[in-house]
């Protein structure tokens, strides 16, 4: 397997290629470099299956000229003839793109800070330890009622780094560890089968859980193991934190600036007006600490925020990377993304709902028939600009937390704006799932097509 680079090896390479830049006189540039190491064991009913360790790296550069062209090249051949040739493409890309006078790079120089994001303990794993606790997880899953087989468990670890460099002057590192665990399970009742599973993800080991992501992997799946559809009519849902949280991450699209300049956005021209219920808070934060999503400079160098993009249902704000903040006369957010070989866009950084009163527990005891959502199908085909919606679900009927029927084979439709009206509770139990954040939530009134 390859190592990753020495920094100095890298620093060395992007200083030469600024200097490259720098010497045709009208060019700025900016260096990007990303690098991985990685290693992931997995078992397949309990027999080794997938054993790989990768490193990964590339550096990229972009180069802009007086008029707003700008092209980007990148190579993972840090040598002073690859770094040559990555410049030469640049400069070729920019001559043939076209101008926009918006385009524009960073020059404020900010101070970085410890947001936790990097634990050696999660590097001290051993393939013995991994392949452990994938057996352990097993084990455990094996061991509970109506488990068929374990199809699969899985452990891995890791580290990525971040290097950004530019003629603007500034230069600066980013790194985080990575621990992911899961368990994929197949549970039978009478004559009915079903598939289901669970993961984690975080940048320290502190952040998951092995054992009760098995026993969540079987819980999740038993909830709506047998199930039937149910009459179809209008009901209450209550969702469980992760199915928010992909709900979450379909509404956070629409407050990408990117997609609201171009037109696949139902939310533009509605900053400051209601588009949810006061139930809904929605946030941004690149430096919450030890999360996934977390850093201290986005992929432009601009410091990360928190940024709230919808307050008690109200759109406050689009999340903006230099680009679209100049197109919208607006100020950054942080939240420029790239890979090493292309131009700059608008991401998430840690994108969650925050936190209300009340449980999941309590949400599901409330008095009256309800449906307990623990799956969603086809979030990504809303259509963002109409917000119509037709999803496929599953999860358990319910008069109480202690009365499940499963239920199967139903979809729920509408339109987006509406459905976010609907919500009336929002669960004080905030969880993430890799770098968003959801929490059970309560919505009224839904149309849902059953038998």
């Amino acid at each position: 397997m390859r190592e990753l680079p020495d920094r100095r090896k890298v620093e060395s390479a992007a200083t030469f290629a600024l200097d490259c830049v720098e010497a045709l006189g009208s060019y700025r540039a900016d260096v990007y470099y990303v690098a991985r190491w990685s290693s992931y064991v997995s078992l397949r009913e309990g027999v080794p299956e997938e054993d790989k360790t990768e490193a990964f790296w590339r550096i990229g550069l972009r180069v802009i000229d007086p008029h707003g062209h700008q092209g980007v090249s990148d190579t993972d051949d840090l040598s002073l003839n690859g770094i040559k040739k990555m410049v030469e493409w640049s400069i070729a890309n920019c001559k043939s793109s076209q101008p926009d006078e918006n385009v524009m790079l960073y020059g404020e120089k900010n101070e970085p800070m410890d947001l936790n994001l990097f634990d050696p303990e999660v590097l001290k794993l051993s393939h013995e330890d991994k392949v452990d606790l994938c057996v352990k997880m097993h084990e455990i899953a094996a061991s509970q009622k109506k488990v068929k087989s374990v199809r699969g468990s899985s452990f891995g670890n890791g580290m990525s780094e971040v290097f950004y460099c530019s003629t603007e002057g500034l230069s600066f590192w980013e790194s985080e560890t990575e621990a992911s665990c899961g368990v994929a399970v197949v549970m039978e009742s009478g004559d009915q089968m079903d598939m289901g599973g669970f993961g984690e993800v975080a940048c320290s080991m502190e952040g998951i859980d092995p054992q009760k992501t098995a026993l969540e992997a079987v819980r999740r799946t038993a909830i709506a193991l047998g199930g039937a559809p149910v009459p179809t009519g209008r009901y209450t849902l209550v969702l469980d934190p992760e199915v928010a949280a992909t709900m979450v991450d379909v509404i956070g699209e629409l407050f990408l600036s990117s997609n609201v300049h171009k037109n696949r956005s139902m939310l533009k021209g509605k900053l400051g007006q209601r588009v949810g219920s006061e139930a809904i808070t929605l946030v941004d934060d690149g430096r919450l600490p030890g999360r996934l999503g977390s850093a201290c400079f986005d992929a432009e160098g601009v410091p990360t925020q928190r940024t709230v993009i919808m307050e008690s249902g109200v759109a406050k704000s689009f999340l903006y990377d230099l680009k679209n903040a100049k197109i919208a006369g607006a100020s950054p957010t942080g939240n420029a993304v790239r890979s090493t070989g292309s131009l700059p866009d608008v991401g998430f950084t840690n994108l969650y709902i925050s936190p209300g009163r009340g449980t999941l527990e309590e949400f599901l005891n409330t008095p009256g028939t309800k449906i307990y959502v623990t799956d969603l199908m086809g979030v990504h085909t809303i259509d963002p600009v109409s917000g119509e919606f037709s999803l496929g679900a599953k999860g358990a009927l319910c008069e109480s937390a202690s009365d499940l029927r499963p239920v199967s084979g139903i979809s729920i439709a509408g339109n987006l704006i509406d459905l976010m009206m609907k919500v009336s509770k929002v669960g004080e139990d905030l969880r993430f799932f890799g770098s968003t954040g959801g929490c059970s939530m309560v919505i009224e009134d839904v149309q849902v097509a059953g038998n």
